[in-house]
């Protein structure tokens, strides 16, 4: 299958870019690379012919092609693992509808890998009066040491909380429950060994709970330590000691470090990681004992810090020094550790997967996410930053057109302003396929973190809370104008766009800086913070996760004033509006009644709606789609 894709890829690398936005619009190649236990067969969410879905495929015979799963309309692939040498676990994610509310459902489904026969893993398991449950690929443990179950977490008909299931992967049998509700579960850990040993719940709706398993295996609440107005604290893993937890907390740091965690009496016991300037992200575990090898923090991207030598950072040393594969992660091992993926990946060079056998001591490079780039060239990635109008540093990254080598050489270029989605989120220097496309295209391209971005601490996120449209706005605009006053934006070329709250900020720009946007793009946007806020209570924990936003009675004069579909009226440049069809995170209205509230007041105004189109352009050729009428609309602007 790779060696017939990779040769028509060839003859493409040979020629002129004919299609740009086909070219960075297509979905990667290869997502999501996992081995089987016998290092044998792999797996991935694979491009391929004008397709999407799960690849199953050989790695001793010349990656020979054995199954493709394909997407199909609104279903779609979405996690998978291997459980034994011949059996894959994946699941399909498709829209749905519950008590009258849409949701997202995902279904789960076992193949062997030999036969080609597939399971609905919950196809029979419950009685045939019952409605099968929402989300069905929670998976809270592999149980690595069991090979033919795996613990998943989800709703019981009757329960309006979750709990945990042994599921058999390889025949359909009713799951067992394991583990119970604990303080109104909505979320679960397990440690290595397979048990749960953490609860996170939701009461009424506005407050969060906490509970964690005892050496003697009763439950203790720990809600206290995840009050509002309380320091950070968050589980985010377990040793097989049953004494400690691994928790990320800034009571007396200005980010989130790492610490170990004694949960008998309450304490905080060793601080194993800070970072001056980065939260940490995350941790990477031994998986046998779980005790932490190292902590994942950022600065311009993501890296790790090693704690002693073990077998991750041998293993990345040692490709670091045999090969000139930029930022190297470890990824994963396949389940039985004779097998690693690690991924590649940098600013101007799209990532790729590369898999090392323990065994032999040998490594296969994997074809690049983006092969038709190959003798492409794409625009540096510059970090920097700027202060904010109250004197907040904020961090950014400015992509420049190919060809240029510094920012100072920039000369009045037009640019786009791209504020990224979340908005609690962040922006690396990182491969960004729409920023390489729009640099391609001429366009310098701005991307700041501005405050309420994760990543930075919590006095930098909460800076953000409740203030969409406001002072998160204003760190938009001040980054534009830092890029003009130095002579590197050409002021009547500066566009902005973004997608989700990012496209929000676009359409805010359009609303309160008509003179300094020439148009503006927004991809599934939010248009409407109070429909945002009440539809949220439709879902468990919608309250808590909108309480950044503001208050729907409380605040309504602010979120009217800073909703776009309010302010139709102050919109004087031309806007774009893409949605997608079946977006279940920001639904189309948002954009389908912003466009028709637009063209009653006159306004220039364009809406694409993406066929079967998710939140995350990540559908059929819906990128591809989507460059072609950004680039159409841009051009037009300039």
């Amino acid at each position: 299958m790779f060696a017939a894709l990779l040769a028509s890829l060839a003859l493409a690398q040979s020629t002129p870019l004919e299609d740009p936005a086909e070219t960075f619009g297509t979905l990667p190649l290869l997502r999501g690379l996992d081995i089987s236990p016998d290092g044998k067969k792999g797996a991935a969410l694979i491009r391929a012919n004008g397709e999407q879905g799960l690849g199953i495929f050989s790695i001793e015979n010349g990656f020979e092609y054995k199954h493709f799963i394909r997407d199909k309309d609104e279903k779609k692939l979405r996690e998978f693992f291997w459980k034994q040498d011949d059996l894959v676990v994946f699941s399909v994610s498709l829209p749905g509808r519950r008590y009258g509310t849409r949701t997202t459902e995902t279904r789960l489904f076992s193949m062997e890998v030999e036969s080609g026969e597939m399971r609905g893993l919950f196809s029979r398991a419950h009685d045939r009066n019952e409605m099968p449950p929402q989300i069905q690929d929670n998976v809270v443990s592999l149980l690595p040491k069991d090979p033919d179950n795996i613990l998943v977490e989800f709703r019981e008909p009757a329960s309006p909380y979750d709990s945990v299931h042994r599921l058999n992967v390889a025949k359909i049998r009713r799951p067992v429950t394991v583990q119970r509700s604990v303080n109104q579960s909505v979320g679960f850990l397990a440690d290595p060994a397979g048990t749960v040993r953490y609860s996170s719940g939701i009461r009424n709706d506005t407050e969060r709970r906490l509970a964690l398993l005892k050496p003697d295996d009763k439950w203790q609440d720990f809600s206290h330590r995840i009050r509002e107005g309380q320091p950070t604290f968050r589980v985010i893993g377990f040793p097989n000691d049953r004494k400690y937890a691994y928790v990320l907390s800034d009571f007396e740091t200005e980010t989130r470090a790492l610490y170990r965690f004694n949960i008998e009496n309450d304490q905080f016991e060793e601080l194993l990681f800070k970072h001056p300037t980065s939260d940490v992200l995350g941790i990477r575990q031994n998986p046998d004992t779980g005790e932490v090898i190292g902590a994942v923090y950022a600065e311009d991207e993501r890296y790790v810090s090693w704690f002693g030598d073990s077998k991750p950072k041998r293993t990345v040393d040692a490709l670091t020094q045999a090969t000139d594969y930029p930022n190297l992660a470890f990824v994963r091992y396949n389940l039985s550790q004779s097998a690693a993926v690690l991924f590649s990946s940098s600013g101007s060079k799209p990532g790729r997967y590369i898999i090392f056998d323990y065994e032999t001591g040998g490594y296969i490079e994997m074809p690049s996410q983006y092969p038709g780039l190959a003798n492409v060239e794409l625009g540096k990635v510059i970090a920097t930053s700027y202060k904010a109008r109250d004197g907040l540093e904020i961090p950014a990254f400015v992509t420049l057109p190919p060809g240029y080598g510094e920012l100072s050489e920039l000369d009045n270029v037009p640019f786009v302003i791209l504020p990224h989605g979340g908005p609690t989120a962040r922006d690396y220097s990182g491969f960004d396929w729409l920023a390489q496309f729009l640099a391609h295209k001429g366009y310098g391209v701005l991307q700041m973190n501005f405050r309420g971005s994760a990543g930075y601490g919590a006095e930098f996120v909460n800076a953000g809370d409740r203030q969409w449209g406001q002072a998160m706005q204003d760190d938009i605009t001040d980054g534009t104008q830092w890029l003009i006053k130095n002579g590197y934006a050409d002021a009547g070329k500066t566009s902005i766009l973004g997608a989700s709250y990012g496209g929000y900020a676009a359409l805010m720009g359009a609303v309160r800086e008509p003179d300094l946007f020439r148009c503006a793009v927004s991809i599934n946007g939010v248009t409407d913070l109070p429909k945002v806020i009440s539809d949220a209570r439709d879902y468990v924990g919608g309250r808590l996760g909108t309480r950044h936003i503001g208050r729907l009675w409380q605040d309504r004069g602010m979120l009217r004033e800073n909703s776009p579909i309010e302010q139709v009226d102050e919109i004087e440049i031309p806007v774009l509006l893409i949605a997608g069809e079946s977006d279940r995170v920001v639904p189309r209205e948002h954009s389908t009644t912003m466009e028709r509230r637009m063209k009653r007041k006159g306004k220039d105004v364009e809406l694409v709606m993406l066929k079967d189109g998710s939140h995350y352009l990540d559908v059929n050729d819906n990128r591809v789609i989507a460059l072609r009428a950004i680039d159409e609309f841009l051009e037009g602007c300039r």
